[in-house]
């Protein structure tokens, strides 16, 4: 009865919760009139982020791109129309409304500054003032860069031109930028999103997006979300990556940008060229003026540049001594393309229809070059024994393409607004035929050792550099593809309703989305080449020029032309590695189905955002099964299903019209790796005892409960000072265990796998400070002085089994740095603009070696960069720029466990680059 009675008094209560709210929007609309307009700078170039406000009927516009503003259906009256922006002087007008609407044209802003008349958007203080607005101006917490700034330095793609923000950093990869870290947390924790839509991950086993793929030339801003609301889709623990493209409608009249450019590596000494195109201009259509944008955007780029390395792979007997190690030299090029096409059609004030395009295609071509030292006993730096000397080449071209297209439309009725949007995202990554690894061997039984710590030093005699007495060992082949589509349909509903307690808009929304991700590999094992009659088994039948390794010596390059004719010679079905080609071929299908309500609520200094979100997750996976022991191959299929359930709470407080509070309470989650997911499953026996290694398809979603707490104090003029407290506790942390001993593996001696574990926690503080100089009346007033400081720290707990008995220790989270930060130095006048960067993050963990040993864990060094961009105006709208990117040579090294224990040491050189930019402002 009592339990009746509690379900009775719940119906009651959402009763009256939805008639209130249906009473609430079928109330008596007192709007009479539209009021809209545009906000500009001397040049009419359109201002984005600016606020747009009527403080007596507590209502707040934020221009977007194309720096309109839109007040719908007023009710009638006189009101004070004011707006705000960063380094401009306060406008204020009076806004008289009756029953006609009101186009109030553009309305351009002062500059605050007292030697500037009028403010421009350009340059780098327009750059920095355009993100500061629109993170001043945002609900939650953002991070804002936008094109502008991005060509204020030396960033070649998105990825490195997110490093120069709060809290963020990067993953390279040859010393490029390539993945986006977010407060400290692994790029597969983020999310990246091209209009709303999710992109696709070309790599094999992970969802992360690899940014370096998009040229930063067809963007309009990239936007980083580092608090979660209900209208946003989950997927993010760190963050949100949200990519947004251009349009006409962003540029007041039509625009057009060309950049040509030559970049130089010291490694390589090899001219690299780079070409970009932006061209936009909006049309009469339909009978309507100005109502269809057609926005175009072009880029490539051809990189030349190359990397020396020496590494251990961690094969350290901490005893004895080093038991192997690697010299590798690697020449490379890499190719981008990157097209978008942007459709605008806005026939009216009320109606909008959009499409999206993007393809960009990234093709990495490497040779490297390889000298592996494989030791008969472990030795420690001077000593020198006996060893197996391999000379080894990989050489392959990696294509990744990643395609998004989103068409939608925008409807205003009255104070009642709806969107419509379908997506589609595809992604690849194509390895055609490709020398995984061409080895040739010689023995030594004396003579062989190495010298120094970080940076190791072959020490062994002549004959060890000189081709002709290493022996032809093995060729090993590989073809692999890896495709992820994803595509998406979704529909917002909002009302906003004016009160005497407030502005209340309504906000409602369902999405679903498929996604599938399936990868296919073919491995060719070419050996006993003396069994078919071939007789060219010395190296020096392969032998080209001299490999140009400044780290040590390594004698003559193996030639790839010469593997490719070897292998073409043979039959290739004789040679196929049955197990390597069907293991790790497998597909993952995922349905999600999404739901929001939130209402956002404000009034005076307040505003607040509560509601909460719905995921439902449909997961198929399909993949091989081997049994080693039998020699058997069978179909593993498993499916799993799960809902989530994400609330969140945002609130901001602005304690007066320059300093704002923010705090939010929210939940995320983020879905397993596709690696971790994978149904790959290999059973084995080793002297009598069972093993296994499989993916885990039953993995849960990794769920965080994330704390917001910060506060920001704006200048009157142009910068910022702000503090950011976040703190979150992620639930099923994801990491490799050994299940032997234990349930189905109790009779294993080995079971390695992926778990959910316990908790995690991260928290942090993120610093940051901009300014402006300006009232010395000296060329101090062209300074602009920026720096962000962030300090993390995290800690989870691993698992495994030693004798049936649980054990457990504590790791930190993969590549969470406890410090990054950012301090750049900018110098402008009409003219010359100037600007030396430093990008810092300390150790972070790389990877786990070995479960039930800290000693074996790898770390990423200290990492401390210098770059640095000149810009000369020699006419206007005519820039020559110069940039020097790595400007200090820094190196990438990593340990294992500790710093004398090299695990990869990796030098790149700096790149130099000259260009000129012809833009119509």
């Amino acid at each position: 009865m009592k339990s009746t009675n509690h379900k009775h008094n719940s119906r009651s209560v959402l009763a009256c919760a939805v008639s209130l709210a249906f009473a609430t929007l079928s109330a008596p609309i007192l709007a009479d009139a539209d009021v809209q307009g545009r906000i500009t700078d001397n040049r009419s170039n359109l201002i984005t982020g600016a606020e747009v406000s009527i403080p007596e009927l507590t209502l707040r516009r934020i221009t977007g791109a194309d720096g309109r503003f839109q007040f719908n259906q007023l009710p009638k009256g006189t009101y004070t129309l004011l707006v705000n922006y960063l380094g401009a002087m306060p406008e204020t007008r009076v806004l008289v409304v009756s029953d006609i609407e009101q186009r109030l044209g553009d309305i351009k802003l002062l500059s605050a500054s007292d030697s500037i008349e009028h403010i421009e958007v350009v340059g780098q203080s327009g750059a920095v003032s355009k993100a500061l607005n629109r993170q001043r101006n945002a609900s939650g917490i953002v991070t804002v860069a936008s094109t502008d700034e991005m060509g204020q330095f030396p960033d070649s793609n998105v990825s490195e031109a997110l490093q120069r923000l709060a809290g963020l950093s990067v993953e390279r990869d040859q010393g490029e930028g390539r993945f986006v870290r977010v407060r400290g947390l692994a790029p597969d924790y983020n999310a990246v999103t091209y209009n709303g839509t999710q992109l696709a991950a070309p790599e094999a086993g992970r969802r992360a997006v690899a940014l370096d793929v998009i040229p930063s030339d067809l963007l309009e801003s990239v936007e980083v979300s580092k608090t979660l609301t209900p209208d946003m889709p989950a997927g993010s623990l760190g963050g949100t990556v949200e990519i947004k493209s251009l349009s006409a409608f962003d540029r007041s009249n039509d625009f057009y940008s060309l950049t040509a450019e030559a970049g130089y590596n010291e490694q390589q000494s090899k001219t690299s060229p780079k070409l970009s195109g932006v061209y936009s201009k909006i049309l009469d259509a339909a009978g309507e003026t100005d109502s269809l944008g057609i926005a175009i955007a072009a880029s490539y780029a051809e990189r030349k540049f190359g990397s020396e390395n020496v590494e251990t792979g961690g094969s350290w007997d901490f005893d004895d001594g080093l038991e192997e190690f690697e010299l590798r030299d690697y020449t490379i090029s890499r190719e981008r393309i990157g097209l978008a096409l942007n459709l605008d059609y806005r026939p009216g004030n009320h109606n909008e229809y959009y499409l999206r395009t993007l393809y960009s295609e990234f093709s990495d071509t490497e040779n490297r070059q390889g000298l592996v030292v494989e030791l008969a006993d472990p030795q420690f730096a001077g000593s020198t024994g006996e060893a197996e000397i391999i000379r080894s080449l990989k050489q392959r071209k990696e294509t990744q393409t990643i395609s998004a297209v989103v068409l939608g439309t925008k409807q205003q009725s009255g104070n009642w607004q709806w969107l419509l949007e379908a997506g589609a995202s595809k992604a690849d990554e194509d390895t055609p035929f490709n020398i995984s690894a061409a080895d040739f061997a010689q023995e030594f039984a004396s003579g062989i050792g190495f010298s120094g710590t970080d940076v190791l030093r072959l020490t062994a005699p002549a004959e060890a550099y000189l081709a002709n007495g290493y022996a032809l060992k093995e060729v090993e082949m590989g073809d692999t593809y890896a495709k992820e589509t994803e595509r998406n349909v979704k529909f917002d509903l909002s009302r906003e309703i004016i009160q005497s307690a407030g502005s209340l808009t309504l906000k409602a929304g369902a999405k679903y989305s498929q996604r599938r991700k399936t990868t296919e590999e073919d491995v060719w094992l070419f050996e006993d080449f003396a069994d078919v009659g071939i007789s060219a088994l010395s190296m020096a039948d392969y032998a080209a020029g001299a490999v140009d390794y400044s780290l040590s010596t390594m004698g003559a390059e193996v030639s790839s032309a010469s593997i490719y004719q070897l292998v073409r010679g043979l039959n290739r079905d004789d040679y196929v590695d049955d197990v390597e080609s069907q293991i790790n071929d497998y597909r993952v299908d995922e349905d999600i189905s999404a739901a929001y309500v939130m209402a956002q609520w404000e009034r005076d200094n307040w505003q607040l955002i509560s509601g909460v979100r719905y995921e439902h997750d449909s997961r198929d996976a399909i993949g091989t099964r081997y049994d080693d022991i039998n020699e058997v191959f069978s179909t593993n299929e498993q499916s799993s299903r799960k809902g989530y359930w994400l609330p969140a709470v945002v609130a901001r407080y602005n304690v007066s019209e320059q300093s704002i509070v923010r705090a939010a309470v929210s939940t995320g989650l983020v879905r397993p790796n596709f690696e971790q997911l994978a149904p790959a499953y290999i059973l084995e026996e080793d002297d009598d005892e069972l093993e296994a290694s499989f993916g885990n398809p039953q993995l849960d979603a990794l769920t965080t409960k994330n704390l917001d707490l910060g506060i920001e104090h704006y200048a009157d003029k142009l910068g910022v000072v702000s503090a950011m407290l976040f703190y979150k506790q992620i639930d099923n942390f994801i990491y490799e265990a050994d299940l032997a001993g234990r349930g189905d593996y109790m009779d294993f001696a080995k079971a390695e796998t992926f778990v959910n574990g316990g908790k995690a926690d991260l928290y942090g503080l993120e610093l940051n400070a901009i300014h402006q100089l300006s009232g010395h009346g000296n060329w101090m007033d062209n300074l602009l002085l920026s720096a962000n400081l962030t300090l993390t720290d995290s800690a989870a707990d691993i698992e495994w089994f030693d004798d049936g008995t649980l054990l457990s220790r504590e790791v930190a989270l993969p590549s969470q740095s406890d410090k990054t930060a950012n301090l750049s130095l900018g110098y402008e006048t009409d003219t010359i603009s100037l600007r030396l960067a430093a990008n810092y993050k300390s150790k972070y963990l790389a990877e786990v070696g070995d479960v039930t040993d800290s000693a074996y864990d790898v770390y990423s060094d200290d990492h401390m960069q210098l770059d640095f961009t000149a810009k000369w105006t020699f006419q206007r709208g005519m820039q020559l720029y110069f940039n020097v990117v790595n400007l200090n040579d820094e190196p990438y090294y990593a340990y294992t466990g500790n710093k004398q224990y090299n695990f990869q040491y990796e030098q790149y050189g700096r790149t130099l680059v000259l260009g000129v930019q012809i833009t119509n402002w």
